[in-house]
């Protein structure tokens, strides 16, 4: 849930395409997948679709950081690696820490214990794996973990550690498309492997080693398929791709917004865990492929509804509230139970906009000076 350097230009960095230009939707779509997420986290889960708001985030961060790197490479001829590094950094961990440290204390103070793993996982942008196979299991009856919400941060901390050394060697031998592409098939077919290797009759996976220890809940046993940086990065890959199309002044047609439409709402046809995890980010990261365009360039009602102030500034404090959603619904399991009451939902959607707020205004916001020290383009 994170804002690029480069989230707000559009248009052909090696020219061709559309000019160069501020697209307020793009933060709209950011407010929509945010939006998404906070509402199910609401107990709406069973018509809010939460999990596409995090596989939206997933594909606008490919898309957007893509772009930013295709810049450096047209203007300069390659990629430089350290301020690149030191504007994610900037970019992301004051927000984070501070979430962890004010998260991780309160949920100390409420009588909870936390292990020293767990929180340099939480810090370091390993949570994915670690809930994988050690698990954040609170000790708090009714109360959620503090750092559960750290997981699809951490996958996209992976893509940027790897994605500009990769893109920097594909670039030359002319080949960054059609390794995205292969990418994201052969993350589908990951998923498939796994899902037959690892979910097998019984509660035992047949390859501990990667599939992880067993679990018995329902709810969580396909975590392996959700929260694991190597099943999930084919739903940045999509985003990958369409800033590589971009690049190449071949974006998809407009006409295939209304393919795209049927092909997304397909995707939440059914609900088994071949449907759910194995098949579901594959067709919505081909939807997105084909339709984003219309909303980045079109004029249509959506993508004006998409750039109006209020999305916009939702869409910037998304990765605020992302982090800090968490931490006052962790605050209202504990003060207003029971979950999804009156008094549980008006304390935790108020800290989530108060929190959220501050964390932007008080952390993000005075860090953009500096950020603009290592070449970023946010105002």
């Amino acid at each position: 849930m994170q804002e690029c350097d480069a989230a707000l230009r559009f248009g052909t960095p090696s020219g061709g395409g559309a000019p160069d230009s501020y697209v307020p939707a793009l933060d709209g779509v950011r407010a929509v997948s945010i939006l998404l997420v906070i509402v199910s986290h609401l107990g709406l889960d069973h018509v809010v679709p939460g999990a596409f708001g995090v596989t939206l985030f997933f594909f606008i961060s490919g898309y957007l950081i893509t772009r930013q790197l295709i810049g450096a490479l047209a203007l300069r001829g390659r990629i430089d690696l350290a301020r690149f590094y030191a504007r994610r950094v900037l970019r992301l961990m004051p927000a984070a820490s501070v979430f962890v440290f004010a998260a991780g204390a309160a949920y100390l103070a409420l009588g909870g214990h936390l292990t020293s793993a767990a929180w340099l996982a939480a810090l370091f942008y390993g949570a994915n794996y670690f809930d994988l196979w050690s698990g954040y299991h609170s000790t708090l009856p009714a109360v959620r973990h503090p750092f559960n919400i750290l997981w699809s941060l951490a996958i996209e901390e992976h893509f940027y550690a790897v994605w500009p050394l990769a893109l920097g060697v594909l670039w030359r031998r002319h080949a960054a498309l059609w390794a995205v592409l292969a990418l994201c098939a052969a993350v589908l077919a990951w998923r498939f492997w796994l899902l037959d290797a690892c979910f097998q009759p019984g509660l035992h996976p047949g390859v501990p080693a990667l599939c992880g220890p067993s679990n018995p809940n329902p709810l969580w046993r396909f975590n392996r398929l959700y929260l694991a940086t190597d099943a999930r990065l084919d739903s940045l890959g999509w985003g990958v791709a369409l800033a590589l199309l971009e690049q190449r002044g071949r974006m998809p047609p407009r006409w295939l917004a209304w393919p795209a439409a049927a092909l997304m709402a397909a995707s939440f046809i059914g609900a088994g865990p071949l449907a759910r995890d194995v098949l579901r980010p594959t067709l919505q990261g081909v939807a997105l492929l084909a339709g984003m365009p219309v909303l980045l360039v079109g004029q249509g009602s959506l993508a004006r509804i998409l750039a109006a102030r209020p999305c916009v500034f939702v869409g910037r404090l998304s990765y605020s509230l992302y982090l800090w959603h968490w931490g006052a619904l962790m605050l209202a399991d504990a003060l207003c139970p029971p979950r999804f009451g009156a008094a549980w939902l008006m304390v935790g959607a108020s800290l989530s906009v108060i929190l959220a707020l501050g964390s932007f205004f008080l952390v993000e916001t005075p860090m953009l000076a500096l950020r603009r020290r290592f070449g970023s383009s946010v105002k």
